[in-house]
């Protein structure tokens, strides 16, 4: 389980009574590499699937897994262990 800050709905750091929220941050994190496009984290500007793109594109399913893959792996994430969680369906 990783610990870290939690967002809220809008995406702003979730604060409770007056102090931010932590815990399980696993499947944030997992959306935010989904989400992002390439050259949007500072840190590593190569980490990003941008998949709103990908499944609007003509990308197979098995092309998108991998960039997925590839990916999560960059950020020391395992698919294998996170594809019950993470369901990837193209337009085909």
């Amino acid at each position: 389980m990783e610990q870290d800050f939690l967002l809220g709905e809008d995406g702003d750091l979730l604060i409770e009574n007056g102090d931010f929220v932590v815990g399980d941050s696993l499947d944030q994190e997992v959306q935010a590499i989904l989400e992002m496009a390439q050259g949007e984290l500072k840190e590593d500007p190569i980490l990003g699937v941008d998949i709103f793109r990908l499944v609007h594109s003509n990308v197979t399913e098995a092309d998108l897994k991998q960039r997925v893959k590839l990916h999560l792996a960059r950020d020391g994430k395992d698919y294998d262990e996170l594809k019950e969680r993470i369901r990837l369906k193209t337009n085909e």
